[in-house]
């Protein structure tokens, strides 16, 4: 556990450990921006010409000065499209330079960004976009039609080979002053609905301080800086690009290289590394499962050297993946650990000399982190309990569902739903979410530690573990595998999964029965989504 204080400008982070307490001082923590948009004002004096968003694949650019202009215009748009302060401004765009604008200027004007990823079904957006009741929508062709037949206030963005909006804005317009709105830290800055695992997203709500702690402190957890390169694969629209890359990058003033997708890039992600001397990628934990197996033509560590690690989350992150993808690149994973709610809470630094795979870290330093029992009372340390968070940077509310909130929220913690524990050096542990626990014959029985086992398998390539119903035992254990190509011509399987599990893990905790599926149902950010298998 650690606790934050704040005097005046200084960030007061105490640690406490097994062998008492440390004390840090972070001077780092002076920053007079209040919001993001004050940070692009800030870059745009002091850092005109410095390459705010490159888009290789379309081959244009824009400078932080440039970026802040149409930022400004977009503003001027959205309000003279009805949006005042506190208007949602929903964006179900594709990766592209035009988001960045549409996001900030949506901030500016004082309205409340709503992002969502442009994979959404029609289903899954038309129901969130009817709860929202969002006062614009900006969206790609895809789902334009759709979403106008539906009532809602669409404006269709068009790309070219330039940047270009609406027929009524474009990056070569001039428009007139922006609002002069006044900025409200507390008040609502972003809306994101949560990609997690329950069956019904949840509208989450951040003010503008929260993002600005949040960020603040990844920038200093990560070690991020103006020099920085973050290459952005991940839909724009899902907090795993907004948290790790394009929001720190803002704050130091870094440059972003923006693709469309990870499988537009796939057969020549290293090339791109290398041309861009990247420095930090975010990734989700299918996206390292692909790098593994697709065959470069040539791979030289020494050409990507400006990459000293890979961040990785969104969902659990096996131990067996995170060391084969270090052995066969010579590039550490930081399995990174979040939620919708509080954004990242932990960094786990692939490059301390006491790193070691399957924790998710130390604390960010505006986090309070702690271990509870179902009383909520603190477990010892390697005891597992659910990890509640404190901070700055978690959510002021659910949107239209203060109930929920005041569930989830007890005296100041957000109770997250996940198992985890804490060792004795201070290093905290991801488990599972605490609804996926199986409990058989009333043992406790973690799905995470069988699938560990099961990924050593030669014949696995990707595995679930779930409970399922038994009359004997309550709940018994059930394994749903990808099987690997390069390994799937043993003759029986399934029984060879089976035995190995059983030497390994026991017959009580072994898996019952496997199946085999062509692939494992994911969210938009990557997650699975266990709930599917049950």
């Amino acid at each position: 556990m650690f606790l934050v204080f704040s005097l005046s400008e200084m960030c007061i982070v105490v640690y406490k450990i097994s062998l008492g307490y440390v004390l840090m001082i972070d001077l780092s923590r002076l920053n007079t921006s209040t919001t993001f948009s004050d940070v692009l004002k800030n870059n745009a004096r002091s850092r005109p010409d410095h390459i705010a968003i490159l888009e290789p694949q379309r081959n244009i650019s824009i400078t932080y000065k440039e970026l802040d202009d149409l930022v400004d215009q977009v503003a001027i748009w959205l309000d003279s499209k009805g949006v005042k302060q506190g208007g949602v401004v929903s964006v179900v765009v594709k990766n592209c330079i035009e988001y960045f604008p549409i996001y900030l200027g949506a901030i500016r004007l004082g309205g409340i960004i709503n992002p969502f990823p442009a994979t959404l079904s029609p289903f899954d957006l038309l129901k969130n976009l009817s709860y929202t009741e969002p006062d614009v929508v900006v969206c790609h062709d895809t789902h334009a039609a759709y979403i106008k037949s539906q009532g809602f206030n669409v404006y269709e963005l068009n790309l070219c080979n330039d940047i270009q909006f609406f027929d009524d804005i474009s990056i070569k317009d001039k428009i007139s002053v922006v609002p002069d709105n006044v900025l409200d830290a507390n008040a609502p800055a972003c809306l994101y609905y949560s990609s997690g695992t329950t069956d019904d997203p949840k509208g989450i709500i951040y003010s503008h301080d929260n993002m600005m702690s949040l960020i603040g402190s990844i920038v200093r957890g990560f070690g991020h800086n103006d020099s920085d390169q973050h290459l952005i694969l991940l839909p724009l629209g899902h907090t795993a690009s907004i948290n790790y890359s394009f929001l720190p990058a803002l704050y130091t003033g870094a440059t972003i290289v923006l693709y469309d997708s990870y499988l537009r890039l796939r057969t020549n992600l290293w090339t791109a590394i290398e041309e861009h001397k990247i420095t930090y990628m975010q990734v989700v934990p299918s996206i390292l499962y692909s790098i593994l197996n697709t065959p470069f033509s040539t791979y030289n560590r020494d050409q990507v050297s400006s990459l000293s690690y890979v961040g990785c989350g969104s969902a659990p992150l096996s131990i067996h993946m995170q060391t084969e993808f270090q052995e066969k690149f010579d590039i550490p994973v930081a399995n990174l650990y979040g939620l919708s709610e509080t954004g990242p809470t932990h960094f786990d630094n692939p490059l301390d000399s006491k790193w070691q795979p399957g924790s998710i870290g130390l604390p960010l330093d505006v986090n309070e982190i702690r271990f509870v029992d179902d009383e909520g009372t603190e477990v010892p340390i390697d005891d597992i309990g659910e990890i509640i968070v404190k901070g700055p940077n978690v959510f002021t509310d659910y949107f239209k569902n203060k109930e929920l909130y005041s569930k989830v929220v007890i005296d100041g913690y957000f109770y997250t739903g996940d198992l985890g524990y804490i060792d004795s050096l201070g290093r905290q542990y991801f488990v599972e979410r605490k609804k996926d626990l199986i409990i058989k014959a009333g043992v406790n029985i973690h799905p995470g530690e069988i699938e560990e086992v099961l990924y050593e398998h030669k014949s696995i390539a990707e595995v679930l573990v779930v409970g399922i119903d038994d009359e004997f035992y309550g709940e018994d254990v059930k394994c749903f595998a990808v099987l690997n190509k390069d390994n799937n011509a043993e003759h029986n399987i399934e029984q060879s999964i089976l035995d190995f599990a059983r030497e390994r893990l026991g017959l009580f905790k072994a898996p019952v029965s496997v199946e085999f599926v062509e692939s494992l149902p994911k969210g938009p950010s990557g997650k699975y989504l266990r709930r599917a298998l049950r």
